[in-house]
């Protein structure tokens, strides 16, 4: 199975080195190596043609990918198109209008490959990937978009057919909790947000996680799934603010049939949101006859990120091979 990925930051690295210690697991489970043909991100791309995905990482933390002989001035919508591939892994950072990762998704289907993605701001535009999916007969699948590591669309796909969804509410952002949570063993929130950058919680730029604006992309992916909606991220009610943050306050986010909602309050030690410690994320579906479904993870980062954009990778490829 040929993959290419765009996008190299502290999910992409940790995805290469899954791929390269997870081998014999991933041929057992699909019955072929998963190769890496090619890796691009802001500078260019390397065609690997083979080499250790370790070396892709050593460059990257390094010189840049620049570094290495197979390196080309080649855009990542180029590679996609002019490489030969079975999956495009999309993971570049989310941004206000879900570009360049919506070219990079688009150009993938039209050149007829599948498409695994970890960037949440694609699926919350205007651009309705999901109908273009449909109609390419192609798949896409995002698990990693929402709560990381928790398994929060294979929950919905094969274990809650019978229920209606009614709504979800949760912590949707660790950063957020992690930062609080120094606070309440005595650090100031300026040592507590440097702490979550130094273990690769949240990227130098905290200002979507500590002020809702990642919650709330989680959210209107939920909403758009979950309800059939066309919510774009501008729909949702935000009230989360970095200036409100204090001990005791938890990031929640709601998701119901009238919209989205993120702010931070008040937890008390009878809430179910008071198990959120350091960089764990919860979240809660209410049914009709399931009652309430929760998922909880006590820690979420990067690994966990990557790890779930793995499976999709795996399920991509048995989807196609009717398994």
């Amino acid at each position: 199975m040929k993959v290419q990925l765009i996008g190299l930051g502290s999910i992409g690295k940790n995805l290469l080195r899954l791929i390269g210690q997870k081998g014999n697991s991933i041929r057992q489970t699909i019955g072929e190596n998963i190769e890496v043909v090619s890796v691009s991100d802001t500078t260019g791309t390397v065609i690997t043609d083979g080499m250790p995905l370790t070396s892709i990482i050593q460059a990257k933390e390094g010189g840049g990918l620049k570094t290495l002989d197979s390196f080309e001035k080649i855009s990542a919508k180029s590679a996609i198109a002019d490489l030969e591939s079975d999956i495009v892994v999309e993971i570049t950072q989310s941004t206000k209008d879900g570009e360049p990762g919506i070219a990079h998704i688009v150009t993938a289907l039209e050149n007829e490959k599948n498409v695994v993605t970890a960037n949440k701001s694609t699926l919350v535009s205007g651009v309705d990937l999901f109908k273009m999916v449909k109609e390419m007969k192609r798949s896409l699948r995002y698990e990693a978009t929402v709560c990381g590591g928790l398994p929060v669309f294979n929950l919905m796909d094969y274990c809650m057919k019978p229920a209606k969804i009614i709504s979800v509410d949760g912590i949707f952002n660790a950063t957020s909790t992690f930062v609080i949570s120094q606070m309440e063993r005595g650090k100031s929130q300026s040592l507590a947000r440097a702490e979550a950058i130094k273990r690769g919680l949240s990227e130098k730029d905290q200002r979507d996680d500590l002020a809702g604006i990642d919650s709330a992309r989680k959210g209107t992916i939920l909403h758009r799934r979950i309800f059939g909606s066309s919510l774009v991220l501008k729909d949702a009610t935000i009230s989360a603010r970095e200036s409100e943050i204090s001990v005791g306050l938890r990031q929640i986010t709601e998701v119901t049939s009238s919209g989205v909602k993120v702010g931070y309050e008040k937890i008390d030690g009878k809430s179910i949101y008071s198990n959120a410690v350091g960089p764990s994320m919860i979240i809660r579906f209410n049914t009709d006859i399931m009652d309430h479904l929760t998922l909880y993870t006590d820690h979420d980062g990067p690994l966990e990120s990557a790890a779930t954009v793995l499976n999709d990778i795996i399920l991509s490829r048995s989807e196609k091979v009717g398994q």
